[in-house]
């Protein structure tokens, strides 16, 4: 009987994060943005900290919610946190699923391959490919739309954090200017120059985040390659030994987990 559980093929479903999961992370940010803040500029107490934090934080989100559509902003955001959080597919994990299928395929036929069900969408195409003995053209057809979707939905969730950094430095400098402007004594205090501190805390951590997404955006296009790749090899030779060590190539060592 093919494989109809999802638990055979070992690769990983990302449901979306639920709210309860974003409300510490938001947290999170806050506290870290204050703590950054508070160090960067040498305010003692916490204090003094908030009224800045809440111009930044709130400054920047109606920017966003002006520039991008709520329902790209929404999505972006899961979509980001998910991967935060999760990190993203395995490639090792998709080879392993595709030695199974390749299994299958000598075991049971092409028809046994197109009846496994999987949580992984990748896996599933594959198998639907592979199962009606595509072409290579269909195979690299579906293959170059599965990595034009990759690059579309992370330079989307890319372009609203980049924007996320740039208006929290932006509004923390107007901020400080501002407060300079309408103190007595216009000079780089500590107090004066806490909103773009604040600012360029909050564009930090959001660096970090982008620096994450971008790493496991390099595994998730290693992890189609792997995925369509075993198809056309599936479907040439469907030895287990010979997948493997072919597949073995394409992971790059600084991918693996």
């Amino acid at each position: 009987m093919a494989l109809r559980n999802s638990d055979d093929l070992a690769v990983q479903k990302h449901e979306p994060i639920e709210l309860w999961q974003i409300i510490p992370l938001l947290l999170a940010a806050v506290l870290l943005t204050i703590g950054l803040a508070m160090f960067m500029s040498g305010i003692q107490h916490a204090v003094d900290v908030v009224q800045p934090i809440i111009v930044v934080f709130g400054g920047t989100l109606v920017a966003l919610l002006i520039t991008f559509p709520l329902n790209q902003l929404s999505h972006s955001l899961q979509f980001a946190l998910s991967r935060g959080i999760r990190g993203g597919t395995s490639p090792e994990e998709m080879a392993k699923a595709m030695l199974k299928i390749c299994d299958v395929s000598r075991r049971e036929g092409l028809l046994g391959v197109a009846e496994v069900r999987s949580s992984s969408a990748e896996v599933e195409q594959v198998c639907h490919l592979i199962g009606d003995a595509a072409d290579e053209g269909e195979i690299q057809h579906s293959w170059s739309r599965s990595q034009a979707s990759e690059k579309m939905v992370h330079q989307m969730a890319i372009d609203i954090f980049v924007f996320t950094m740039i208006y929290a430095i932006l509004i923390g400098a107007l901020a400080s200017i501002v407060r300079m402007v309408s103190a007595e004594n216009a000079v780089l205090t500590g107090v004066n120059v806490l909103p773009f501190v604040s600012g360029v805390s909050l564009s930090i951590l959001t660096a970090m985040l982008v620096g994450r997404l971008r790493s496991v955006h390099m595994r998730e296009l290693v992890v189609v390659d792997v995925a369509y790749r075993s198809a056309a090899i599936i479907l040439e030779d469907n030895n287990v030994q010979r997948l493997r060590s072919r597949l073995a190539l394409l992971v790059p060592p600084g991918l693996r987990r």
